[in-house]
Order: C-alpha cells, then sequence, then structure tokens
C-alpha cells in the first residue's frame, strides 16, 4: 500500500513539474514575444529611418555594423552556454552552492577573455583594411567607417560582460523577466537613434547612440538579477572554482565550436553580397534578410526557453515529457514559419517600395529562396534546442564547422553563377543537410536510447 501511494505521490509530482515547466517557459515565451515585438516595431522604424537619412553605401555599411551584434557570442568560448547546462542541471538537482560557484567562475572567466578582446579589437582596428571588408572605395567612405568602428567594438566587448544575466534568467526558466529589459533596451536604442538623426549625427554616433540604448538594458538587466532578484548569485571571488572552471571551459569549446559556425552560416550572406556585389547593393538584400529573420526571432521567444527546460528534465530524468514537447514544438515551428513566410513572401514588393522607399528591381525567386530557407532553419532552430538541453553538443561540434565551410562555398560559388538567389538558397541547403539530415537524425537516435533506458 506504501509503494503505491509513494508511486502516486512521485507520479503527481511529476505532472506537476511537467506543468510548471510549460507554464514557465509559455509565459517566458509570451513576454519574449512583446520583447521581440518591440524590437521588430524598433526595426521598422529604424530601418526607414537610417534608410532616407544615410546614402546607399552608407546604408549598407549601418547593416553590416549592426548585423555584428549577433557576433557577441561567439568570443566569450561558449562560457554562457555552458553556464545555461550547469545552472539547469543545479536548478535540477536543488543545489545553490554549485550554482554559486558556475556564475563566479564564468564571470572571472569571461572578464580575461574581455580583456584579450579588447586588445585584439585595438590591433584589428589599426591593421585590418576594413575598406576592403566592406569593399568601399571612397576616402570619405573609408574615413566614415573608421570612425563608426570605435562604439561597434566598445559594444562587442561590453556585451560580452553583461552576457551572463540573459544566461540566468534562461536557466532558471525566469526568461520573462530578461525579456522586459531586453524590450526596454530596444526602446532606448530607437529612442537614441532618433535622437542622433534629429541632431544630424554622422554614422559613428548614430552607431554609438543606438549602441548605448542596447546596452542599458543589459546593464539594468544585471542590477536587477544581482542586487535585487537573486542576490547569492552575485559574481564573487571567492566562489571561483578551477574544476567548474574546467568543466565550463571545456563544454563551452563544443557550444563556441557550433556558435562560430552558425554565424559564418547565418550572418555572413551581407559580406559576401557585399563583396560580389559591391555595398550600395546590400541595401535591398539585407532589408529582405532581417524581414525573414523577424520569423525566425519571434519562434525563437518560445524556442528558446525549452533549452534550459530540456536541461532540468533531463537531471530528473523525465525523457518522456522531452520527447512528447520535442514533437510539439516541430509541428508548431514548421506551421509559424511556412504560414507567417509565405505571408511575408506576397507582401515584399510592396513593403520594398512603399515603406522602406527602395523602388530597386528585386528578383521574386531570392525572396522564395529566403522563405524556404527560413522554414528549414526555424525546424533547426527546435532540433538545436533540444540537443543543447540534453547537452548532446558533441555532433554539433564536429559537423557545425564543416556546414560552415560548405555554406562559404557554395553562396560564393553559387552567388557568382546566379546572384542573389544563390547566396539565399545556399544557406537552406546546408541547413538541410547538416542541420536536419545529420544533426537531427543523430539526436533522435539518443533521444530514443535516453527513454528506453
Amino acid at each position: 500500500m506504501q509503494s503505491i501511494q509513494r508511486f502516486l505521490q512521485t507520479h503527481q509530482s511529476s505532472r506537476n513539474r511537467a506543468r510548471t515547466r510549460v507554464h514557465r517557459a509559455t509565459v517566458t515565451g509570451v513576454a519574449t514575444l512583446i520583447s521581440k515585438g518591440i524590437s521588430v516595431i524598433a526595426g521598422f522604424v529604424s530601418v526607414p529611418l537610417t534608410a532616407s537619412y544615410l546614402e546607399a553605401e552608407q546604408f549598407g555599411v549601418w547593416l553590416l555594423l549592426t548585423s555584428f551584434v549577433g557576433w557577441v557570442s561567439i568570443v566569450d568560448l561558449g562560457l554562457a552556454n555552458s553556464l545555461t547546462n550547469a545552472l539547469a542541471t543545479a536548478d535540477g538537482q536543488d543545489d545553490m552552492r554549485t550554482a554559486q560557484k558556475a556564475v563566479s567562475s564564468a564571470f572571472w572567466l569571461i572578464i580575461c577573455i574581455a580583456m584579450i578582446v579588447s586588445i585584439i579589437s585595438a590591433i584589428a582596428y589599426l591593421y585590418i583594411p576594413w575598406n576592403r571588408v566592406f569593399n568601399v572605395h571612397s576616402l570619405e567612405a573609408q574615413s566614415v567607417i573608421q570612425a563608426a568602428l570605435v562604439p561597434c567594438f566598445i559594444f562587442f566587448i561590453l556585451s560580452l560582460i553583461l552576457s551572463i544575466p540573459n544566461r540566468v534568467y534562461q536557466a532558471y526558466q525566469e526568461g520573462y523577466i530578461y525579456s522586459f529589459w531586453c524590450g526596454l533596451g530596444n526602446l532606448f536604442a530607437v529612442v537614441g537613434l532618433m535622437t542622433a538623426i534629429q541632431l544630424q549625427a554622422n554614422l559613428s554616433a548614430l552607431a554609438g547612440f543606438f549602441f548605448i540604448g542596447l546596452l542599458l538594458g543589459d546593464i539594468f538587466a544585471s542590477i536587477h538579477l544581482f542586487f535585487f532578484h537573486k542576490r547569492w548569485l552575485l559574481p564573487k571571488f571567492r566562489y571561483f572554482c578551477l574544476s567548474n572552471s574546467i568543466w565550463l571551459v571545456r563544454s563551452g569549446i563544443k557550444f563556441w565550436i557550433a556558435q562560430v559556425s552558425a554565424i559564418l552560416i547565418f550572418q555572413t550572406d551581407l559580406i559576401i553580397i557585399a563583396q560580389l556585389f559591391g555595398a550600395s547593393t546590400i541595401a535591398t538584400y539585407g532589408i529582405a534578410l532581417k524581414l525573414f529573420a523577424l520569423i525566425i526571432t519571434l519562434q525563437s521567444a518560445f524556442t528558446l526557453p525549452l533549452w534550459s527546460t530540456y536541461a532540468e528534465a533531463k537531471a530528473r530524468n523525465d525523457f518522456i515529457w522531452i520527447d512528447k514537447t520535442f514533437k510539439q514544438t516541430i509541428k508548431l515551428s514548421i506551421t509559424w514559419s511556412f504560414c507567417a513566410g509565405f505571408l511575408l513572401t506576397l507582401v515584399f514588393p510592396w513593403l520594398l517600395r512603399n515603406w522602406f522607399n527602395q523602388p530597386k528591381f528585386f528578383l521574386q525567386s531570392t525572396i522564395i529562396a529566403m522563405f524556404l530557407t527560413t522554414v528549414l532553419v526555424c525546424t533547426a532552430q527546435c532540433v538545436a534546442m533540444l540537443a543543447n538541453g540534453l547537452g548532446e553538443v558533441n555532433v554539433q561540434a564536429v559537423v557545425a564547422p564543416i556546414s560552415a565551410c560548405t555554406n562559404l562555398l557554395l553562396s560564393t560559388t553559387l552567388g557568382h553563377y546566379f546572384g542573389s538567389v544563390g547566396v539565399a538558397l545556399s544557406t537552406g541547403i546546408c541547413v538541410l543537410v547538416f542541420s536536419l539530415g545529420i544533426v537531427g537524425n543523430d539526436i533522435l537516435k539518443k533521444l530514443l536510447i535516453l527513454k528506453v533506458s
């Protein structure tokens, strides 16, 4: 009789935890969706403003500079990602001491990395021929780029240091709190951008005002987390643990390899377009890329919280729930990305002419290629969250660099022969073959083994 009662209690506890996971993930998703909605509005406001304010070549440079925001994650050696798994596992085991050590160890390691990055950035600023990177030729444009890179590098380094709060919130399934601060940062960025335009500032000041606004959101998130919400997690040197640091670095390197590869796959299209066709041709392609990226970004509001949720469920051996949730997210992802992408494909020509003031001819085949690629990327995002949550990143660390190199080669080759449609299509081909074909097949096999065992 007692064994039956214990079984019923355990079953009820498992069901309660499952409901809590879904509730937290949903709340985080809705809050993040609101934050991303603010970001979307910010994009719809800022892109036409900057497109009409800047010359075509400078606008292309601006799109490249703002795309570098997504590159911050590649310089932390994957520490932020390994921290997410460490904290989620500690939460699943109700281990506060390990969580303290993990946060403090990650913080001091990132401080050291930030110092190294500062030195490398200074050398790169002085010695890299940025006019060739951006493919500009006029002396005026070269000087503008040099000046605009300064706030970009400063933002890069400060964002690296301020990356921890986001991961802490996500690991404890409280991403909705960070979403609030992130949304506030986006509002500050738009206000800063509009202020700079009103002041008739140059590209450097424009970037400075924009990046400061984004940083304010992370600064407020850090203050709230470490001085009010979870003061016990405030990084302190006495909590630094060498063994924890070694584990974070070893685990983080695998994430880092996958991250760098993802950047090379998803963030290099504009650079390739600039090299093949010149900086002035970036505008239209960049607008299309940003609009389709919004579909992926909005979906990530609900898929990203699943990372820590999967990790916490794994710590409790709740693999049946993981399998059920993963299958549901795949179905929802395909439905959402297809419907949203199809609608955007239909309205894009109108948006290009009437909203973004870009009357230039743009191939419909390129838009269709971006649409198909978006559906594949959204599906692959679900697979990546499952792999990351289960800590199964070995295959990703091997496959991702091959995929990245293939994408660069394919984009350049197809872009040369078929124009922008070749560049857009290359990403989709690599995602289909590597992210879904190889990594997806591997993670499904491992999930099946975990369920059976």
